[in-house]
């Protein structure tokens, strides 16, 4: 069954013309199902990059392109995007196993966090205070599955209890919203965190089109604090859900990434 999400983008699709094909990933059947212009939905990185793809492969659009979902879908690999673009970022490594967590945690300083790789939500991101924190959350991700024995060790940013979302569409930041969780740290509102409206200044602007320029998407999430140096991007999300910016903020979101589909199937 279509989220949210999906079921705004479909009404807006149809609200602008386009002729709408709904496949569901249970019964999808690659190469088989696949178009010429794809607006590629799917949440799991094993799912959304294969299909993306398919459709490149078959000289068809998709939308987000194969290359930027696999970017957007690897932390690291946005990481590597972000910084070579100039994009202010928090400083990162790529550890793969303790002891290379553990030089990562001395170079940048207690606390940190310690993500996986992939992931959304918030889900297997912690917060290490001290080494025996860090040893603790690898030895946890040792006994999972073993994508999590990537571990992505970034420098802690203070931030003031709330982060940013911005949804970039094309050259432009159409929306964005508060994300603020009293009760935990991470502030995604799949946590828990309640969202309120932005307005959207020059410089978040900039920072926010100028990450989804690095990653290459179309359209993009941008994940962004507030610190003492200024804006700092944490995430690019390719597959972005945008029904909570859309609401609180009243701006068609779905309206206007359905105008860059149509914009982008003309070419």
């Amino acid at each position: 069954m279509a989220r949210l999400d999906e079921k705004l983008l479909i009404n807006a699709l149809q609200a602008a013309g386009l002729s709408v094909r709904v496949l569901h990933a249970e019964s999808f059947l690659a190469p088989d199902d696949v178009g010429q212009v794809g607006v590629i939905r799917l949440a799991a990185r094993s799912r959304v990059v294969p299909v993306a793809h398919t459709y490149e492969a078959r000289g068809g659009l998709s939308i987000n392109t194969a290359q930027s979902l696999e970017v957007s879908h690897d932390k690291y690999l946005t990481y590597l995007r972000l910084r070579d673009a100039g994009v202010p970022t928090p400083r990162t490594f790529l550890a793969f196993g303790l002891e290379g967590a553990k030089a990562a945690a001395e170079k940048l300083g207690y606390p940190v966090i310690v993500k996986p790789t992939d992931g959304s939500w918030g889900r297997f991101v912690s917060l290490a205070k001290s080494p025996e924190d860090l040893e603790a959350i690898v030895a946890q991700r040792l006994a999972m599955e073993s994508g999590l024995h990537l571990y992505l060790v970034q420098e802690y940013l203070e931030k003031p209890g709330r982060d940013i979302r911005v949804t970039v569409v094309g050259e432009r930041a159409v929306a964005a919203i508060y994300r603020i969780n009293s009760a935990d740290w991470r502030t995604n509102t799949a946590r828990g965190g309640k969202a309120e409206p932005v307005k959207i200044d020059p410089e978040l602007e900039e920072v926010a089109v100028k990450a989804n320029k690095a990653v290459g998407t179309f359209y993009s999430g941008v994940d962004v604090v507030e610190t003492p140096r200024g804006y700092v991007v944490l995430e690019v999300n390719g597959v972005p859900e945008f029904k909570n910016v859309q609401r609180v903020t009243g701006i068609d979101v779905a309206g206007e990434i359905a105008s860059l589909v149509k914009e982008l199937a003309k070419r």
